[in-house]
């Protein structure tokens, strides 16, 4: 799968996340001790924590679908300092795929969704460097695993965005699926994007990360 960069960040304006005394909570309970983090475009920065330390709680609550107990985040941006859900996408556990629809309609429903437009010849393009060339007119819900997770990011390929919010993205992932999306996240941020991401017992992405945070109990 050969990496072509679709949308390539035609400005490098310094935008920054800051994310202060951050917690989340479940059951009246924070989760996680206090968190701070200041990301700006070019870093990466990798979430760790045990089994219901939070990490996917807090990914979302950056990501605007849940909230913060204590502390939050803002995003400075020159232009448009309140539109954070314009500049960043999310993949999480759900990964969002139509499963009535093509894999082309999806990506189609996606660019759709968020104001861009994308020649069909674009929208092939991306499927084929996740690895779902020739799957343009299977419907989602008949992919695997794996292919359904190859959809769902192909969305980073065709929408703009600065900040992509991953929850454990390698899941499901074969090892070529895997290098791929290393190169992938590597190409974004080495061409002006940022990532804030779960991993879990990924020694390569942690030693590629800018910074790491590792929830602890309060």
């Amino acid at each position: 799968m050969s990496l072509n960069n679709l949308n390539p960040h035609t400005s490098l304006q310094s935008t920054i996340l800051h994310i202060s005394h951050a917690q989340c909570q479940k059951g009246g309970e924070p989760l996680f001790a206090p968190i701070n983090l200041r990301l700006e475009r070019g870093e990466m920065a990798v979430i760790s924590g045990r089994n219901g330390s939070g990490k996917t709680t807090l990914l979302e609550a950056v990501a605007g679908l849940g909230s913060f107990c204590e502390g939050g985040m803002e995003f400075d941006h020159p232009d448009s300092p309140d539109s954070w859900l314009q500049h960043s996408h999310y993949v999480g556990h759900f990964l969002g795929n139509k499963a009535s629809l093509t894999c082309l309609e999806n990506l189609n429903f996606a660019a759709t969704m968020n104001g861009s437009s994308s020649h069909e010849n674009q929208l092939s393009a991306a499927l084929d460097q996740v690895g779902l060339g020739g799957y343009e007119y299977h419907h989602a819900g008949d992919l695997s695993a794996g292919q359904k997770k190859r959809l769902a990011l192909s969305r980073l390929l065709i929408l703009n965005k600065t900040y992509w919010l991953l929850d454990e993205p390698f899941v499901n992932l074969d090892v070529a699926g895997c290098d791929w999306l290393f190169e992938c996240i590597s190409h974004h941020i080495n061409n002006g994007g940022a990532a804030l991401l779960t991993a879990h017992d990924n020694k390569r992405i942690h030693e590629k990360a800018d910074h790491l945070i590792h929830l602890e109990r309060p």
